[in-house]
């Protein structure tokens, strides 16, 4: 290089692939630079496409037919996978619906705590109300969960026992202890806060495992926007004085 010359340097976008001649003039074909994703990472997206489906499925299938009722083979049959792929990502029955369980309860959950953590700072009649509107809002979305729920609650077995252990127990506490922080300050009605609590989750769930008979017998869509913010604001005053 030349003193006082400066190489001016573009960065290229694009590579030429291939040239050739023409009279004399130089024809070159452009490709683009991105090159595709490793074959490891599609492999990747796929299989976690795939569990998606599955545990979609499977919530559809515990929440409507229980435990015993439902199958691996049907899980498989209503994700559009193939059985082996389910007993691939799942290993067994009683791991699906635990995994189910998780994926389902895992972003409530978070939301959940992150509210009873901001609730040191809050009114308590300001963090319960959050938490109904949590619940019900929640029971919308996924009203499958309240099935479930409900169904193991009425019997003795290890699937309950690991609901209580991974998930009901804190939740019970924790609002039930809100409850009574809300009594104290003189702005949730005086009862037994475990009744209130169990009030709470059957006003903002049963309605949406219901739905069909609600819609029925009150010609109203429980799903629909309007229709949610009226329960949520029928449970406020029950709760609240």
């Amino acid at each position: 290089m030349k003193a006082g010359v400066t190489q001016k340097q573009d960065k290229p976008v694009k590579k030429a692939a291939s040239s050739s001649s023409r009279g004399g003039r130089t024809a070159v074909r452009l490709v683009d630079d991105a090159a595709p994703p490793p074959a490891s990472d599609r492999k990747m997206r796929r299989g976690d496409e795939a569990r998606a489906r599955i545990l979609h499925a499977a919530l559809e299938c515990f929440g409507a037919f229980g435990f015993e009722g439902t199958s691996t083979r049907a899980v498989a049959e209503r994700a559009e996978v193939t059985h082996t792929l389910v007993l691939y990502h799942f290993q067994s029955k009683d791991q699906l619906w635990i995994s189910t369980m998780e994926a389902a309860l895992a972003t409530y959950g978070e939301a959940i705590k992150a509210n009873l953590e901001e609730s040191a700072h809050r009114t308590a009649k300001e963090a319960l109300a959050t938490f109904i509107d949590q619940f019900v809002r929640m029971s919308a979305q996924h009203p499958q969960v309240h099935r479930i729920l409900t169904t193991e609650g009425n019997q003795g077995t290890q699937r309950l026992q690991w609901i209580i252990d991974h998930f009901i127990r804190w939740h019970f506490t924790a609002i039930r202890d809100l409850i009574r922080r809300g009594q104290a300050e003189n702005s949730v009605r005086e009862c037994d806060p475990a009744r209130l609590y169990y009030l709470i989750l059957g006003a903002g769930g049963t309605p949406f495992t219901l739905s069909t008979e609600y819609k029925a017998m009150t010609g109203r869509d429980v799903f629909s926007d309007a229709e949610i913010l009226r329960n949520i604001a029928f449970i406020y005053e029950i709760v609240f004085t």
